[in-house]
């Protein structure tokens, strides 16, 4: 996307495919624009006087100004003064995007020069976010047109010194956006498409394209390195696993961070088969894998003083003739034991041999783990945010703060010694499932513990936001969310 801020007196006539927005809060009136034709502001005004435009948070109102300066004048609704913030301007960008579609607007005026405190990069963002769609697999029709997108921004500044910055803060926004969809394609990609050796593929493009240097282990090496719980959950797959190992490195980094995905491509549930109803969503069961594969895109893009790992398990749960069942035992990479008590707790198992083989073989300063993994977790907290749990008080609130920044909110869930004693064994070290329904999410954590040795750690649960999130105008509930991206990117960008 095309980003440039400019004062007032340098800006050229847009055409009638470009559309001036012009911000304004609650029962502000008259709208405030420095480049504003008087007679379109006396519309509005006589509008807000008939309660037509209002300035509520993600009201948006349209108007036509053909031969203008722009084709159109869009009112973007800031709500009261005090209460606007980031995710404020996201879910304006989303409600807007559908007026700049229905007017084939191709390119935005931001008239920011009497609203300094803005924040225009979350617009930029959300804008991204909302012009994404997942349309590979539909035929358009013959002779219906490509719907149109914004392509370019500019942006009205009331000082020309502030001008490259606003530059660099929405080219970031932009740029981190394109990530986060990059994840959503992973993740909304076909499971027949997107397996395992597909998600190796892209994880090697991203090494081919940037700094990054990239390992992929099959079975035989992973045999060979004693990863009998990763292994024994893809055991009823024709497709093969892989274990991902993606690294970034800088010359002058003083910390080394992992973050580690849930890459279940396919999730049938195994032996302990899922219910057939909603089946078909189970290729979201590696949005983790998908979400800490393009935050590693991201910071090769942008090239922080720290190095990374991104380690992603990635394998199908199915049903074949040699799928692991209930009651077996399988000896993970650090030599604890695991009783398999239900085939579709898997995802812990594919992380606890991920995890255990990071901690050992790369010794980061930290580690971070993101999965689709509990129903649990949907149930406690819904699809508003994503619970948060681990061993290190400063790595979960590092986390919560960079969450509350970009709009991938994190909820602290307590994770005492208590439940890590649940997911003991009868016959082995460990079970996979905890006692009854009890605190799923927070079971699922305790098991993850034991994988991580002292390493600060912290686990985000991520069923609820992962897909599916209803309500928030810049993600369609139909596709993935890319939830994660922003959250890592940021959070590696304050530690560098």
């Amino acid at each position: 996307m095309e980003i440039k801020a400019v004062v007032s007196g340098k800006l050229k006539k847009g055409g009638d495919d470009a559309c001036l927005v012009v911000p304004v809060y609650e029962k502000e009136f008259p709208l405030q624009s420095a480049v504003l034709d008087p007679a379109h502001a006396a519309v509005f005004k006589a509008l807000a006087a008939r309660d037509a435009v209002t300035g509520k948070a993600q009201a948006t109102y349209y108007l036509p100004t053909p031969g203008a300066l722009c084709g159109g004048v869009l009112a973007l609704g800031l709500g009261k003064r005090g209460a606007c913030d980031a995710e404020t301007l996201r879910r304006a960008a989303g409600k807007a995007v559908r007026h700049f579609a229905r007017h084939r607007v191709t390119k935005l005026i931001f008239d920011a020069s009497a609203f300094p405190e803005v924040p225009v990069d979350a617009f930029v963002e959300g804008l991204v976010l909302a012009q994404y769609d997942f349309d590979v697999y539909r035929k358009q029709p013959e002779g219906k047109s490509v719907p149109a997108k914004v392509g370019a921004v500019t942006i009205i500044v009331p000082d020309a010194k502030k001008a490259g910055n606003l530059e660099r803060q929405c080219g970031l926004a932009a740029l981190i956006a394109t990530g986060v969809n990059g994840a959503r394609q992973l993740a909304n990609t076909a499971a027949n498409e997107m397996t395992p050796a597909a998600l190796a593929r892209f994880a090697q493009g991203i090494a081919e394209q940037s700094d990054c240097t990239c390992t992929v282990l099959d079975e035989k090496k992973m045999a060979k390195l004693g990863m009998n719980a990763l292994l024994g959950v893809a055991r009823g797959a024709d497709n093969a696993p892989k274990l991902i190992l993606l690294e970034y490195r800088h010359p002058k980094a003083t910390k080394t961070v992992a973050v580690a995905g849930k890459g279940v491509c396919f999730d049938s549930g195994g032996i302990s088969i899922k219910p057939a109803q909603n089946m078909h969503e189970m290729k979201f069961d590696m949005c983790g894998a998908a979400a800490v594969l393009c935050a590693m895109m991201t910071i090769a893009w942008l090239r922080p003083k720290v190095n990374v790992i991104a380690v992603v398990p990635a394998v199908e749960n199915k049903t074949g003739s040699k799928a692991q069942t209930p009651g077996d035992i399988v000896r993970a990479y650090n030599g604890k034991t695991i009783e398999v008590h239900n085939t579709d707790a898997e995802g812990r198992l594919i992380l606890a041999d991920a995890m255990a083989y990071t901690v050992d073989k790369y010794k980061p300063d930290t580690i971070v783990d993101l999965a689709t993994l509990t129903g649990a977790c949907v149930v406690a907290l819904g699809h508003c945010c994503a619970g948060i749990l681990g061993n290190d008080d400063a790595v979960i609130d590092g986390l919560i703060r960079a969450g509350e920044a970009t709009g991938d909110r994190l909820w602290k869930l307590p994770l005492w010694d208590d439940y890590k004693k649940q997911m003991e064994g009868t016959h082995a070290d460990l079970c996979n499932i905890g006692s009854g329904r009890d605190a799923g999410t927070i079971t699922a954590a305790a098991f993850l513990q034991h994988f991580v040795g002292d390493t600060p750690w912290a686990h985000l649960d991520i069923a609820g936001v992962a897909y599916g999130v209803k309500g928030v105008p810049h993600l369609n509930p139909k596709h993935a969310t890319g939830f994660g991206v922003r959250l890592l990117v940021k959070w590696i960008m304050g530690l560098a």
